[in-house]
C-alpha cells in the first residue's frame, strides 16, 4: 500500500503538477496581453482635426503628441545668454534672453483640446543670470583728470598719440606696481616718434631743445593726477625743471626713458584700468575700478 502511494505522489510531481503549472502561466500570459491590448486601445487619443504649429495630431496617443511638440521644441528652444566682460578693454556685452517651449503645458493643451482646435506651443522666455547692468554696477571709476593741449605741432600730438595707445586699457592688479617707461617703450624713430619740444637741464640752466617724443610727458603728467586724486601709491615721481604749459609748477611728472620714470602701485583690493582719451584740445586720463574681478 505504501509503494503504491509513494507511486502516486511521483507520478503526480513528475507529470501532473508541471502540466498545470504550464497551463496556469499559458493563461497568465495571455491574460496579460489581453491587458495590454485593451490598455493600448483605451489609452487617451487628442480629439480629431486637432492642428499645432499647423500638423494634425488628431487621433494621436500622449506619446506621440509628445513626439511631435519636442520636435517643434528643437527648432524653438534658444539658451540665454549672459552678459559678458572683454578681458583687454572692460568692455560690456549685452545679455540675450533665451525661449523654450514648455513641453508639458503644450501637451496638456493638446490632450484638452476641442474637436478642430487649433493649439499654439507654449513658449517662455529665458532670463540670463548676469546682466550688463550688473556687470557696469561694479565696473567704477574712481578718478578722472585733464590737461588743455596748448602746444598742438604735428610731431608733438604724434608723440602723444603713440604713448597714450601703449597705456590705454593698462589693467594693474592689486599690488602690481605700473612703470610709464616700461609700458610705453623707448622713444624711438622706428617706434614711430617725432622730434618736438622738451625741456633738459644744461650747465646754463634748463631750455627748451626738439627731441624725440617730446610731448610725452604731458600724458604722464595727466595720468600723475589721476593717480593721485584716487590715492594710489606712488613710488617714483620726477618734476620738471622749468615750467610746463599744461599744469601748474611742481604738479608734473616728467619722464625720460633710461633716466627719469614716473611709476605708482595699485594699492586698492581690486584690478584697476587705464583709459586715455584724446582730442585737439585736451588730453584725459580715466581710472576705472573692476569689482567683477578679483585677483
Amino acid at each position: 500500500m505504501d509503494g503504491k502511494w509513494k507511486l502516486s505522489c511521483l507520478f503526480i510531481l513528475l507529470f501532473v503538477l508541471p502540466g498545470f503549472l504550464l497551463a496556469s502561466s499559458c493563461s497568465l500570459i495571455r491574460e496579460s496581453e489581453e491587458r495590454s491590448k485593451n490598455n493600448k486601445n483605451n489609452e487617451a487619443r487628442v480629439k480629431e482635426n486637432v492642428f499645432i504649429e499647423g500638423e494634425n495630431v488628431g487621433g494621436f496617443t500622449r506619446s506621440e503628441v509628445l513626439e511631435v511638440i519636442e520636435r517643434h521644441a528643437s527648432k524653438i528652444d534658444r539658451a540665454a545668454k549672459d552678459a559678458a566682460i572683454d578681458e583687454l578693454t572692460w568692455n560690456v556685452t549685452e545679455e540675450k534672453e533665451g525661449v523654450k517651449v514648455n513641453v508639458e503645458k503644450t501637451l496638456e493643451k493638446i490632450m484638452n483640446a476641442e474637436e478642430g482646435q487649433r493649439v499654439k506651443l507654449v513658449i517662455e522666455t529665458v532670463y540670463p543670470s548676469i546682466t550688463a547692468q550688473k556687470l557696469k554696477n561694479n565696473i567704477t571709476r574712481i578718478a578722472e583728470f585733464s590737461t588743455p593741449i596748448v602746444d598742438k605741432s604735428e610731431g608733438r600730438t604724434n608723440n602723444i598719440e603713440l604713448a597714450a595707445e601703449k597705456i590705454n586699457n593698462k589693467v594693474i592688479q592689486p599690488g602690481e606696481e605700473f612703470s610709464f617707461n616700461e609700458t610705453v617703450g623707448e622713444r624711438t624713430d622706428e617706434e614711430g616718434y617725432e622730434y618736438a619740444p622738451i625741456i633738459i637741464k644744461t650747465e646754463d640752466g634748463s631750455k627748451k631743445v626738439d627731441g624725440l617724443g617730446g610731448g610725452v610727458c604731458q600724458l604722464s603728467t595727466t595720468l600723475y593726477q589721476a593717480v593721485e586724486q584716487c590715492g594710489l601709491e606712488v613710488t617714483e615721481r620726477h618734476p620738471h625743471t622749468s615750467d610746463v604749459t599744461y599744469i601748474s609748477k611742481g604738479e608734473d611728472a616728467a619722464v625720460s626713458y633710461g633716466y627719469m620714470d614716473f611709476k605708482f602701485v595699485n594699492n586698492r583690493e581690486y584690478p584697476i584700468m587705464i583709459k586715455v582719451y584724446l582730442n585737439e584740445d585736451e588730453v584725459k586720463v580715466v581710472i576705472l575700478e573692476n569689482r567683477n574681478i578679483v585677483k
